[in-house]
């Protein structure tokens, strides 16, 4: 090998060196440009983290609060909802006034209106006939004023006994228009009085046997209106 060549080659060899060296010169300069870029954002980094972790904590505390206060606000209102509803169910009683009142009125409006009502068909009374009506029951007068009648809270105040003799003069009523004068009365006023004797023994009597007061229809007004009163005008 000669001078010239070998020089050549040693040429070739410093150049590769030298680019070597300045490629991983190059290398190094990046690394260190990427790693000083890199560091500060990592850095900064941080703090944004926490802050994020401190807001979301803050968030948290706020949503258990609320929940705390909504649960508390509930339980505030049902207890007042309880005292409420439990402050009138310690007052519900039956108002005994207003229901003896109430008693007292209706007994009093059904005895005028059947008073009025017999005293005013007393003088146009049908001939007596056991097995008919005093009343045409065609009519809505006829059949009110039986119903009236029968009503009658007056009828209470007859005694078994005399319900029982009321009975009898029905059950003789052909003697008894014959012979008017018999029991006081006369021909214009016989038919009227067999009328009432077998109201009065109706009411009182079924079959011969005596009904219990509370039972009659005469007992209707006076023993379940104050019932009626008193379940509509309770407080409970």
């Amino acid at each position: 090998m000669n001078i010239a060549t070998s020089r050549s080659l040693a040429r070739l060899a410093s150049a590769s060196t030298k680019r070597h060296s300045l490629c991983r010169s190059r290398a190094l300069t990046a690394t260190n440009a990427t790693a000083t870029t890199c560091r500060p954002a990592t850095i900064t980094s941080r703090p944004a983290t926490t802050a994020a972790a401190h807001h979301i904590r803050q968030r948290s505390a706020a949503t258990t609060a609320n929940a705390t206060n909504v649960v508390r606000r509930n339980l505030s209102s049902d207890s007042k909802s309880a005292s409420a509803s439990s402050a009138p169910a310690a007052n519900d009683s039956v108002p005994l006034g207003k229901t003896f009142a109430a008693m007292l009125a209706g007994v009093a409006t059904v005895m005028g209106f059947s008073y009025a009502a017999e005293s005013a068909t007393a003088s146009n009374a049908p001939p007596f006939d056991p097995s008919g009506q005093r009343y045409d029951q065609t009519t809505f007068k006829g059949r009110f004023c039986r119903m009236l009648l029968a009503c009658d809270p007056t009828l209470l105040f007859y005694s078994e006994e005399t319900a029982r003799k009321y009975g009898d003069m029905v059950a003789d009523y052909q003697r008894l228009i014959a012979n008017p004068a018999e029991v006081g009365e006369t021909a214009e006023t016989i038919h009227h009085a067999l009328w009432e004797a077998q109201r009065i023994s109706s009411a009182s009597l079924n079959e011969g046997t005596a009904v219990p007061h509370p039972f009659r229809m005469s007992g209707y007004v006076p023993f379940n209106g104050p019932i009626c009163v008193a379940m509509v005008a309770s407080s409970s």
